[in-house]
């Protein structure tokens, strides 16, 4: 069966606007998008950027936007596209496009780096046995393990209208990684890194457009993370009007 990829391109040595090339391949039941880019690129055209690593859908480093919406090319499959119309491939937004479908990651990993997502060495009771059904009810328990499944793949940061409206506003994977601070059963002083979390540019800068829910590979569910972080903020009386 054929099928045929639709892709935005862009090298900024021979110009300085992107251009679309459709390409043809062949597939069957169980061949996902990078691999039909690795025919591309083995066959048709080798000077074809795009990233990938893993192709186990662990890594994150393929994603990239498929027919409009952002996903990991490793995870999604041909025969789940309408193969009678171009598979539109595009690199993720909110983000320079290096080359092709390659784009500079330092705007995420700036947000990331800037609420400082890890623990203090200070803070550790790692000789204390416990369970998170100790530390926590079941909601915010689903929501910890879910959040700890991000692989930060930037597929919600690509596809938040929030972010591209407001690039003050650090973006879901972002809020993730407070909640994950504000919640870790090891973690000091949860209500310090509850007022970073509703900072400038914070959980209250969201406007819940809810595209971080559809697009994220791993269900991580960062939408409903920031509205726990927003429904204890307002508990502990750190309400915030911004949009």
């Amino acid at each position: 069966m054929k099928a045929t990829l639709r892709i935005k391109r862009f090298d900024p040595e021979k110009s300085d606007q992107p251009y679309w090339q459709e390409f043809e391949v062949g597939w069957d039941p169980g061949t996902v998008v990078l691999y039909a880019l690795h025919q591309v690129q083995e066959e048709q055209d080798g000077s074809l950027a795009y990233r990938y690593s893993c192709r186990g859908a662990i890594c994150g480093s393929c994603a990239m936007r498929v027919n409009g919406a952002a996903a990991l090319a490793c995870k999604t499959q041909v025969q789940t596209l309408d193969t009678d119309k171009p598979i539109v491939l595009e690199p993720l937004l909110n983000m320079d496009v290096i080359k092709d479908l390659v784009v500079a990651h330092q705007p995420f990993f700036a947000s990331i780096k800037g609420i400082l997502p890890y623990l203090e060495d200070k803070a550790r009771s790692g000789r204390n046995d416990f369970t998170l059904d100790e530390t926590m009810d079941h909601a915010h328990k689903d929501q910890y393990l879910r959040s700890t499944d991000c692989i930060m793949c930037q597929s919600c940061f690509s596809d938040c209208p929030k972010r591209r409206e407001n690039p003050a506003f650090e973006g879901p994977a972002t809020c993730l990684a407070m909640y994950k601070r504000v919640y870790h059963p090891q973690g000091p002083d949860p209500m310090a890194r509850l007022k970073e979390a509703v900072r400038p540019g914070g959980v209250f800068s969201c406007d819940q457009n809810t595209n971080c829910n559809r697009v994220c590979p791993k269900n991580c569910l960062p939408m409903r993370a920031i509205l726990m972080l927003q429904r204890r903020a307002k508990a502990e009386g750190l309400a915030s009007d911004e949009r």
